[in-house]
């Protein structure tokens, strides 16, 4: 009778073990979430229950491979071996601590190596999540870091996009797959979102990430090819104008350069309304999944509006970027638009003009 009590007594200790760790997980993910993504921070707010965790624990793991990815000063053979080890960490909760300690070889933003050291941490919350929601999350996870690897691989001494073509697909690999991910988890945790509903937002799911992708690179072109070694604009659509990737920066190629950056933000005008599609295509009576897409399409907008009345996108003496004013607007536009199609049309169109 003892031996049961005490067996009975060990039992509930490491269950209450396992209760702590997972609660100062929780805590962790979500105390660091706003110091890697503000942007996201606030969209997750309006999420809630498993729905909430489950996008929280997705975007926290795409950010650990592509604090590894964006690494430049790592060793190529290791850039490909911690993006292919990461995969086993989804099968094995044991290798996530050893995985953790891969922060200590690479260089980057405190917090997004603070992130890497706690990959532990984000796996488990992962393992407390539906049997459903964690087949999502490691498929698309894995998606993306295979094909970071291939990139990285192709490339081993910085992106330099070729093609159009090339730009799609590299946009599919670290923006495309969380559109998937991200429509998945509706379909699993909206409740009203039929096979239907599902179908025709699958359709612009590549396009919705590709759109936010690609106004990121548009703002960020000159910090991404000083910082990173990197240039996305295509090396062909550059030709047409006279320019490659070694004289993109180079003030007497600016003008030209600029003309075939300006291509890409065409493209991004093109995504950006292709995905308000993908916007109305969620259900109205789901209008926490919809802010949470609709915030940040917002401010694709808005700093797109911005680019494309700056005089130059390539220049390095301002930052381009949305005011915190503006921001609060589009918080509030967001809001509403989350209830009615209309009002998002109606929202657009003002956030075009300001």
């Amino acid at each position: 009778m003892n031996s049961i009590n005490i067996e009975n007594n060990i039992m509930k200790y490491q269950h209450n073990n396992v209760q702590i760790s997972y609660h100062e997980s929780l805590n962790y993910c979500l105390s660091i979430l706003p110091n890697v993504s503000r942007s996201f921070a606030i969209g997750i707010q309006f999420l809630s229950g498993e729905l909430r965790k489950s996008v929280l624990v997705g975007y926290l793991l795409c950010r650990i491979i592509d604090t590894i990815e964006d690494d430049r000063y790592l060793d190529l053979n290791l850039k490909e071996q911690y993006l292919n080890r990461f995969l086993n960490c989804f099968d094995d909760i044991k290798e996530t601590y050893t995985y953790s300690k891969v922060s200590s070889e690479l260089q980057g933003d405190p917090y997004h190596l603070d992130l890497v050291k706690n990959t532990h941490r984000v796996f488990e919350v992962y393992t407390s999540l539906s049997k459903n929601t964690q087949n999502i999350l490691k498929n698309w996870v894995s998606e993306m870091s295979k094909g970071m690897s291939l990139f990285v691989n192709r490339y081993p001494k910085g992106i330099r996009i070729v093609s159009l073509d090339e730009y799609k697909e590299y946009c599919y690999y670290v923006a495309g797959t969380v559109g998937y991910l991200l429509t998945d988890l509706w379909k699993e945790y909206g409740s009203f979102i039929n096979e239907n509903v599902y179908n025709k937002m699958q359709k612009n799911s590549v396009i919705f990430g590709e759109a936010l992708q690609t106004v990121n690179i548009l703002k960020d072109i000159k910090w991404d090819a000083q910082n990173e070694n990197s240039i996305y604009i295509p090396l062909n659509i550059l030709k047409k104008y006279g320019v490659n990737h070694e004289s993109l920066l180079n003030i007497s190629s600016q003008e030209n350069a600029e003309k075939a950056v300006r291509e890409i933000l065409i493209l991004a005008q093109q995504d950006l309304q292709i995905s308000v599609d993908y916007l109305k295509s969620i259900p109205k009576m789901n209008f926490r999944i919809r802010f949470f897409c609709i915030f940040p399409l917002f401010l694709a907008f808005a700093t797109l509006r911005e680019l494309d009345k700056s005089r130059s996108i390539l220049s390095s003496e301002k930052v381009i970027k949305v005011s915190r004013l503006e921001v609060k607007k589009i918080k509030k536009y967001s809001l509403f638009a989350s209830l009615s199609n209309k009002y998002l049309d109606r929202a657009v169109t003002k956030i075009l003009k300001f």
